[in-house]
């Protein structure tokens, strides 16, 4: 039945689209019945003003909590997308309002309608998915990876393929090349490891190139490198020129002007939100409202990071430097909330307007920690290429227990693809990641994300203290 989805591929999507659409006008037109029994112009017509700016928002948002992509979703991850969705759409939908004087578009309507939306949206596209999963076909899943302890790249592709339906996993390390080879042909997906040699994922991809399968490879660091090269001929010869790491003189001063615009508009618009916690930090536990940390940003450079302090300041008086983690004994009650929410990343907009950082760029680190990190992997320098930001890849794909190796590639591929465009679509990102439960934290990753860096730098930093 499989041959069925390949026909309606083209199509579907729009039609998802556009029923998803219907549904949320549509929710208002049906609370307007229900409310009145009719469509009473005083109160109708500032729907019908704002309607069109509801569309734009509503094709914003379906985009940017990916409510129309059901790969690899759950029921829980359907409904958690549309409830986020309309949450935002009906806090946008007042802001709109309220911007084109509608003071007659009633209230109640305005609180009931999402209610409504959820409801619609989340059986019609439950619904979809439902009847998506009844058309796949089971797949047959090779992994193969060249790591002795490759528990942990398994256990994350297993993760992310367990709402498929598999009738075959095979799971091969590169000793067994002859069985890989012979069985490529019969599998649907296979998932190759960063440690796989360069030669032989070479082979394994030109003998699949063309076929039915579907390959998932883990970028090596250097391989980053090659993403957006220049084609170039070398008299008769094709050849990828591959450009330094970082930002033309140009794309410099567009970014530059991006982070003033956008650091002074966040600057005015949270300042009642920062003063509300200000005072929240003063009464509930001693200490400096705002917590300065010596970081890293572009060419190495060090600079005092501001944000809301979340722990206790005597927090690392007894460990030195250690990373953070999930259920962190010394961030205070406050503490965890604007941890959760990133609230505490706000004064950030004020290192951004001063020019030590940016929006978007890679998370800004401790010196302590890099000197670690260049240590066992050398090609950590190369994100400092960029001035360090506020979000960005591995700020919203990855959390607290991303491995450095698995932020870095993020951080990597965000300087080698970096534009405008890709910035706007981070900020946006960024916005469905506060507005997604449990998306700063994830409960497997708590246990890792709380190990110390080297004891005996530790032992070396408390000492210097003394």
């Amino acid at each position: 039945m499989a041959h069925i989805l390949k026909k309606v591929k083209r199509f579907y999507k729009v039609f998802i689209l556009l029923t998803d659409l219907l549904i949320i006008l549509g929710s208002y037109v049906l609370v307007f019945f229900v409310r009145y029994g009719t469509l009473p112009e005083f109160n109708f017509t500032p729907f019908l003003n704002a309607s069109p700016y509801i569309l734009i928002a509503a094709m914003i948002y379906l985009d940017m909590f990916k409510v129309m992509s059901f790969y690899r979703k759950g029921p829980y991850d359907v409904l958690k997308s549309i409830g986020s969705m309309v949450a935002l759409l009906g806090i946008t939908t007042i802001a709109v309002t309220y911007m084109l004087q509608g003071f007659s578009f009633p209230r109640l309507i305005l609180l009931i309608t999402p209610v409504i939306q959820f409801i619609l949206l989340g059986a019609f596209n439950i619904a979809l998915l439902y009847w998506r999963r009844h058309l796949l076909d089971e797949k047959k899943i090779m992994i193969i990876t060249a790591e002795q302890n490759h528990k942990g790249i398994i256990k994350k592709i297993e993760q992310f393929i367990k709402r498929d339906k598999v009738e075959k996993k095979l799971i091969l390390d590169i000793s067994k090349q002859k069985i890989i080879m012979r069985r490529l042909k019969e599998m649907d997906e296979i998932f190759i490891s960063a440690d796989v040699p360069a030669e032989f994922k070479a082979e394994i991809i030109r003998r699949c190139m063309g076929g039915k399968q579907v390959i998932y490879v883990v970028p090596h660091l250097f391989e980053i490198s090659l993403i957006n090269a220049q084609i170039m001929q070398l008299d008769d010869m094709p050849a990828f020129m591959v450009g330094k790491l970082g930002l033309t003189v140009e794309q410099s001063f567009v970014k530059r002007i991006e982070d003033i615009v956008v650091s002074l508009i966040m600057i005015i618009l949270t300042s009642p939100l920062m003063l509300i916690v200000s005072v929240l930090i003063k009464l509930t536990s001693k200490g400096p409202v705002f917590f300065r940390q010596e970081r890293l940003t572009k060419d190495n450079k060090c600079f005092n990071l501001i944000k809301f302090r979340t722990m206790r300041v005597d927090a690392e008086d007894l460990t030195g430097p250690v990373l953070s983690e999930a259920n962190d004994p010394r961030v205070t009650k406050i503490g965890r909330f604007l941890r959760k929410t990133r609230i505490d990343e706000l004064p950030q907009f004020f290192n951004v307007l001063k020019g030590d950082m940016s929006v978007v760029g890679p998370r800004p680190e401790r010196p302590f920690f890099v000197e670690q990190f260049i240590h066992d992997i050398p090609e950590y320098e190369h994100r400092f290429s960029v001035k360090a930001g506020i979000t960005g890849y591995a700020q919203i794909f990855g959390n607290y227990g991303t491995s450095p190796e698995d932020k870095l590639r993020y951080d990597l591929l965000y300087i080698r693809n970096y534009s405008l465009l890709l910035d706007i679509k981070l900020i946006l990102q960024t916005v469905r990641v506060i507005f997604t439960p449990g998306s700063t934290y994830k409960k497997e990753d708590a246990k890792s994300a709380g190990k110390t860096l080297d004891p005996l730098k530790q032992e070396h930093v408390r000492k210097s203290a003394i």
